[in-house]
């Protein structure tokens, strides 16, 4: 479960539910996050608890999180001359021409170098390397390259690295810490 504390103009968490089928279900006396599944099989499976580290008051899940919402809890100025709003950009520090309330946001996310949606480090594939697992049929056409499984696994971990550092808005659900 991935947890990440951004400050914007309010202290912010964001929770990254371990798989689509739990569901927030509410916030125990004992700063328990609890959770249940919607596929509870019988009457012998307990809802799963997880610890936050703070008291905090839910906002809304990752996909519901909309404009307005992202509004209240962005900083943001109105020009006075134009008919234009100035979103603070939280990774470059400074107030920035944005479309949306919700770029500022993913910008806080980004200036502690996580990543919101899509991870930006693609996926290698081994034939990117010149390198083919056990038994592929390329293996025998002399076109491996010796190195080719060293940079592969590389590139493989810089791709795990920046995937734990992802979170998925279907699966997230964000916080006001209080």
């Amino acid at each position: 479960m991935k947890q990440l504390e951004i400050t914007t103009n309010k202290r912010l968490l964001i929770v990254e539910l371990p798989n689509s089928d739990c569901e927030y279900g509410g916030l125990l006396k004992n700063r328990n996050l609890y959770f249940f599944t919607e596929k509870m099989s019988s009457e012998e499976d307990y809802p799963v608890c997880y610890p936050l580290p703070y008291d905090c008051e839910f906002i809304c899940k990752g996909p519901d999180f909309t404009e307005d919402i992202a509004k209240g809890f962005v900083e943001y100025k109105q020009s006075k001359y134009y008919d234009r709003e100035y979103y603070w950009d939280y990774k470059n520090k400074r107030y920035s021409i944005s479309e949306s309330s919700i770029k500022s946001f993913i910008s806080a996310i980004q200036s502690k170098n996580y990543h919101w949606g899509e991870n930006p480090v693609k996926e290698p594939r081994m034939s990117d390397y010149g390198w083919y697992a056990s038994g592929h049929p390329e293996e025998d056409s002399g076109r491996m390259y010796e190195d080719g499984e060293d940079k592969y696994y590389e590139s493989l971990k810089l791709f795990e690295e920046s995937e734990s550092r992802t979170f998925n808005p279907s699966k997230c659900i964000i916080f006001e810490i209080v």
